[in-house]
């Protein structure tokens, strides 16, 4: 058997985060797919910070197309629950991402409809399992480490708007595995610092606020605001890294924001989700500075 195969899922939930910006779904996967007159069943075993396959919509273009959507739920929780974020790109062939932000994913949710995930069959050809993206951790994925090495890591994770999304991911697990304390007398440390525009593009903040206050010592919450923000809001206001004259040489890039929030940047290992453009200024400013983390590895658009 060679041919893709793909398994009809369920659109169950379509939440508006920011309207014609930012939308939550979830997929419900069919317990059984029948291939050539055998019936399998279908695995979820998908690594977090990982990408499933699907086959959504172009609004421009009218056609089914090929994406990749990182999951932000996880199969150990999960099981056969297709979770992801997904904006509106503004790119100049946006086609997918505008059609997730129409009224007409919210009537196919309304009608039970479905949207195509790609599905492979096991080496045993005993069962089907959810394909995705990566089958080992690279510099330019977020795939998370195995279980026997995160346990004992410091991570900053660097999410910028719907970056968040492999994240969230690894958090769902490392909560059901008590961010590895079992494993490791301290347990893993993650500081998240979350970089949006506007308030209402804050993504799992109450979730979020609640696994900090039950995690103190294994996990920091660190939401920032660019545009606007309260008059009582505490935490970040303004971009974490700033393009300016930071060495006396000219043009460079400005971490004092970003270090001021995580002073031991050197000793955690960077991951970051978000534009290339992002990445590339992280990378600069970490070089100007002689700033060297213990690894990075990101994820970008």
């Amino acid at each position: 058997m060679t041919r893709e195969l793909f398994v009809p899922a369920v659109l169950t939930s379509v939440r508006t985060l920011d309207p014609g910006e930012i939308r939550a779904v979830t997929l419900v996967l069919p317990e059984t797919l029948e291939v050539e007159g055998t019936k399998y069943p279908i695995r979820d075993t998908m690594r977090p910070g990982n990408a499933f396959l699907a086959r959504p919509m172009g609004a421009r273009t009218q056609k089914v197309r090929r994406r990749m959507y990182t999951r932000s739920n996880c199969s150990l929780t999960s099981e056969g629950l297709l979770e992801t974020i997904i904006n509106h790109t503004h790119g100049a062939k946006a086609d997918t991402s505008i059609w997730w932000q129409s009224e007409r994913v919210e009537a196919l949710h309304r009608e039970g409809g479905t949207i195509d995930i790609r599905v492979g069959l096991s080496p045993d050809k005993t069962y089907l399992f959810v394909y995705e993206n990566s089958g080992e951790c690279k510099p330019a994925n977020l795939r998370l480490e195995p279980d026997t090495e995160w346990p004992g890591m410091r991570f900053l994770a660097i999410a910028l708007s719907t970056g968040i999304t492999p994240f969230l991911s690894h958090l769902r697990y490392m909560k059901g595995f008590n961010f590895g304390c079992d494993h490791d007398a301290s347990g893993c440390h993650v500081t998240l610092i979350a970089s949006v525009r506007t308030p209402r593009q804050l993504m799992e903040h109450e979730e979020l606020l609640g696994l900090e206050r039950q995690f103190p010592e294994n996990f920091r919450y660190y939401p920032v605001l660019t545009r606007e923000w309260p008059a009582d809001w505490p935490y970040g206001k303004g971009r974490i890294m700033r393009a300016g004259d930071v060495t006396g040489e000219g043009e460079g890039v400005d971490l004092r924001p970003l270090l001021a929030i995580v002073p031991d940047l050197e000793r955690c290992h960077v991951r970051l989700c978000g534009s290339a453009s992002a990445r590339d200024q992280l990378v600069r400013g970490l070089q100007q500075m002689g700033c060297h983390p213990l690894s990075f590895r990101s994820e970008v658009w």
